[in-house]
C-alpha cells in the first residue's frame, strides 16, 4: 500500500512538472513554426509527458531490478540497504518512509552494532556517524567512530564532545537517504540509461509523426 501511494504521489508531481514545461514549450514552438504549426505544437505539448513518464518508469523498473540483483533495496517501499567496509552493513527500518525520522541500523555478521543511526560517513576502513536512543528525548544524539579492521568503537555523548576530541568524526556526515543513493554503484548508470531511453522515445515520436505527415 505504501509503495502504491508513493508511485501515485510521484506521478502527480511529475504530471504537474510536465504541464509546467509543456505549456511554454508549446507556445514557443507554435510561435516559431512556419510549417505544420498545429502538428508541431501538439508534439511539443506531448514531448515533456513522454520524456518524464518514460524516465520515471525506466527508473522505477530499473530500481527494483538493480535492488534485487545487488541486494540493496530501492527505497520505494521504505527499505534501503548498502554494504560498508569489512563486512559491515547498514539498512533502514522497514517503516523508513517517515523522512523526517529517517533512521537505520548498523550491523555485522547478523549482530547489531547500532540502531537508530541518522547520519553516517565512510572514510577508508573507518565508519563514523550520528545516532540517538529511541526512548530518549530529541536532542539526545550520540556520535561514534568504528575502525572496521579491528572492530574497535569509540563513542561520544554529545556533539561538543565529538568536536573537541575528534572533530573529523562529525564533519561531512551524510543523511542516510542521500548516503544510500550515493553508495549504490548502479544509480548513475541507471540514470543515464533512463535519460537515453526517454530522449530516444521523444525523438522516435517526432520522427514517426514527421514521416506520416509527409
Amino acid at each position: 500500500m505504501i509503495l502504491i501511494l508513493g508511485i501515485i504521489i510521484h506521478l502527480i508531481i511529475f504530471t504537474l512538472l510536465a504541464v509546467v514545461i509543456a505549456l511554454p514549450l508549446a507556445g514557443i514552438v507554435c510561435w516559431l513554426s512556419r510549417k505544420h504549426r498545429k502538428r508541431n505544437t501538439i508534439l511539443a505539448l506531448l514531448s515533456p509527458f513522454v520524456f518524464i513518464y518514460s524516465f520515471y518508469f525506466t527508473g522505477l523498473v530499473g530500481d527494483f531490478a538493480c535492488a534485487s540483483i545487488f541486494d540493496t533495496g530501492c527505497g520505494m517501499d521504505g527499505y534501503y540497504k548498502t554494504e560498508l567496509p569489512n563486512g559491515y552493513q547498514i539498512e533502514s527500518h522497514t517503516y523508513g518512509l517517515t523522512r523526517e525520522n529517517f533512521t537505520g541500523f548498523l550491523h555485522k555478521d547478523g549482530q547489531f552494532v547500532y540502531e537508530w543511526v541518522t547520519k553516517i560517513k565512510v572514510s577508508g576502513d573507518s565508519i563514523s556517524g550520528e545516532r540517538y536512543d529511541l526512548d530518549e528525548t530529541p536532542g539526545s544524539e550520540y556520535y561514534f567512530a568504528i575502525d572496521t579492521k579491528t572492530d574497535s568503537i569509540t563513542e561520544y555523548k554529545s556533539l561538543s564532545e565529538a568536536k573537541a576530541k575528534a572533530p573529523t568524526v562529525v564533519t561531512e556526515l551524510t543523511s542516510l537517504k542521500a548516503f544510500y543513493y550515493k553508495s549504490w554503484p548502479w544509480a548513475i548508470p541507471l540514470t543515464i540509461l533512463a535519460v537515453v531511453v526517454s530522449s530516444g522515445l521523444v525523438f522516435l515520436l517526432w520522427f514517426i509523426v514527421n514521416k506520416i505527415s509527409k
